[in-house]
């Protein structure tokens, strides 16, 4: 078995949204370059890589959930992520109406999680069911970025759109890290700093591992929840 480098930075990611949007081809189409026209589960699908992303080596954990039953909300893939991407499909309003009300209990749950809204067929343009104008107000609305994006034909914005949302979480973990650093030399703690160079791995194949949820998202969940929960208290 391969043995992480615990040199590599890692981001986690929850990709949601309506069944049919393209969660799955936007999540294959980022890590591999490659286009799924048809995929189908009835669990989630974690999917693990190590790319480069800003010059930088990432180790990137995506999990594309699955939208068996629209009305229960993924807190669990919720708590687990780091920054989170909504989808909807610009030819179904529907699914709009559905990412309005992601976004909105996202917030609810974690208010400062960095969040793209991806609208996804924008190659789709002569069956359009929702104006680019109302996605980017939503946006807005939810302080999350926007773009609309064919996974199809391969838009830019998809790199643009992930790359983004990773940077402001390694940004993030930046920041805890340094907060973390001065506190403990304060208190005459030694910390050691890892100074050796990473090589980042350029190979684009994702892999994809069928998620069994108690065993994804049981530790990292259940130490966000008790954070939040010593945050509220104090």
């Amino acid at each position: 078995m391969k043995t992480e480098d615990k040199n590599i930075p890692k981001v986690r990611l929850a990709v949601i949204g309506k069944a049919n949007v393209g969660k799955s081809a936007l999540t294959v189409r980022y890590l591999t370059r490659r286009f799924i026209g048809e995929y189908r589960s009835n669990t989630d699908l974690l999917y693990r890589q190590t790319l480069t992303v800003n010059n930088s080596a990432l180790e990137v954990e995506i999990v594309d959930v699955c939208s068996c039953d629209l009305s229960l909300f993924p807190e669990e893939a919720i708590y687990w992520a780091d920054a989170c991407v909504v989808v909807y499909d610009i030819t179904n309003r529907t699914s709009m109406t559905h990412a309005a009300e992601l976004l909105q209990r996202v917030l609810q749950l974690r208010s400062q999680m960095p969040i793209v809204l991806l609208g996804n067929k924008a190659d789709l343009e002569h069956l359009r069911q929702v104006d680019e104008v109302e996605g980017r107000t939503l946006a807005i609305q939810h302080n999350s970025q926007f773009h609309e994006v064919s996974v199809a034909e391969n838009s830019p914005a998809i790199y643009t759109a992930i790359d983004s949302v990773l940077n402001e979480c390694r940004s993030v973990q930046n920041t805890q890290k340094t907060r973390k650093f001065s506190v403990s030399k304060m208190i005459g703690t030694l910390i050691g700093n890892a100074n050796g160079k990473v090589v980042p791995n350029t190979n684009q194949g994702g892999t994809v591992v069928v998620c069994h949820k108690s065993d994804l998202y049981k530790s990292r969940v259940l130490r966000r929840r008790q954070n939040f929960t010593a945050t509220a208290s104090l």
